[in-house]
């Protein structure tokens, strides 16, 4: 009979004799088989989204005017080229131009109905088609796995659920007792090549326990993001990054007002921010939703989210950001170390090295499979 004190002695110093590792070692193992294609396809389209704005940049298209050479165009003067152009088409969205994305960036839908994208001169607001590129298709595998929206974010979720698993049963498989656990921090090239992938499956798992967690923690968040919310308050008040009720109260107009009145309306409601988009911008519903980044534009963490009736009744400002809790910090830190964008080139590169590490995770484990199971299997197969 194993004794609490046995127990905990083979724990410190023997965890390979205990039952429970040999159980969370299957665990491990059959969790890591069933989601290895998906955490490949995971880590290398999301180390190439490190570099989107950088390539999406890079794929402009010639004879555009360079933005801040000249005087930026009137929304409402893009959205004519738009009409122009294409009448009948439908803006959802238009985002201003900036060193991000030196084009104006409108969304909506074509006169048949269909998704569509354009871009328009940064100077002039002349319009022209956006086309989809290879990197839109790899934003649309990593955050959707090219599938509809709402299957494709559930699905993410349920892999992030996994790679919490795989790296609580990983941090237990890596103990080696407490005679041998430096080995575990680093590689032997010396030893043999299958030494040197246990090696490197260990050691890589040990360093990048801690952003593998929040990647996947934060994976859970991006799917179901109400739920991790009503958890974290659970555990500290949420404040700041608590979205405002807004309010509707009066009569509104029965002619919209213009967008300038609009956009005069949010920029009040915060004096600091930048105009970075605007939705319904062509005022065809009640409400439009004003965002103005307080910080570098194109700064996501630090934005003000302006609702404003169509007739320029402001209905709330959302000062998206402000961190007065544990719980603010917590959910306000979901994005920017998910991406990892919002700190410069060396951080960038930092990120993209570490989004490597779900690969080489990866490859790694599936050659232990291989070295200790399949490979005998083969053998006796052929």
């Amino acid at each position: 009979m194993t004794t609490p004190s046995s127990f905990i002695t083979n724990l410190l110093q023997h965890p390979r004799r205990l039952w429970i590792r040999r159980a969370v070692f299957q665990i491990h193992l059959w969790v890591g088989l069933a989601t290895a294609l998906y955490l490949l396809v995971i880590s290398l389209s999301g180390t190439v989204l490190v570099f989107k704005e950088e390539l999406v940049r890079a794929q402009l298209p010639g004879g555009l005017h360079a933005f801040g050479n000249g005087t930026i165009a009137d929304p409402e003067v893009v959205l004519k080229h738009l009409q122009a152009a294409q009448p009948g088409a439908v803006v959802d969205t238009l985002q201003m131009p900036s060193l991000v994305l030196p084009v104006f960036l409108l969304e909506g839908k074509d006169p048949g109905g269909a998704s569509v994208r354009w871009i328009a001169d940064p100077v002039t607001g002349d319009v022209q088609p956006a086309r989809h590129s290879w990197v839109d298709w790899v934003r649309d595998l990593h955050t959707y796995l090219l599938l509809p929206e709402a299957w494709g974010m559930q699905i993410n979720g349920v892999g992030a659920w996994a790679l919490l698993v795989l790296a609580a049963s990983g941090l237990v498989l890596w103990w080696p007792g407490t005679r041998t656990w430096r080995r575990g921090l680093s590689v032997n090239l010396r030893a043999s090549w299958r030494r040197i992938h246990y090696d490197l499956h260990s050691a890589v798992g040990f360093w990048t326990l801690a952003i593998v967690v929040w990647w996947a923690f934060s994976g859970v968040y991006f799917a179901w993001y109400r739920q991790v919310t009503a958890a974290v308050a659970l555990v500290s008040p949420v404040v700041g990054m608590a979205s405002p009720a807004g309010t509707d109260s009066g009569p509104e107009l029965k002619e919209a007002a213009s967008l300038a009145l609009v956009l005069a309306a949010a920029q009040q409601a915060s004096p600091h921010g930048r105009l970075w988009s605007i939705s319904n911008p062509e005022l065809r519903s009640r409400e439009c939703s004003v965002l103005l980044d307080r910080g570098k534009p194109g700064d996501f963490s630090h934005r003000d989210i302006v609702r404003v009736r169509r007739d320029g009744h402001l209905l709330s400002v959302w000062h998206y950001g402000e961190r007065h809790t544990f719980a603010d910090w917590l959910l306000w830190s979901m994005h920017p170390l998910h991406f990892g964008t919002l700190w410069g080139l060396p951080f960038k590169l930092l990120w993209a090295t570490l989004g490597l590490s779900l690969a080489v995770l990866t490859v790694t484990g599936t050659v232990l499979y291989w070295n200790r199971f399949l490979s005998r299997r083969w053998k006796n197969w052929f």
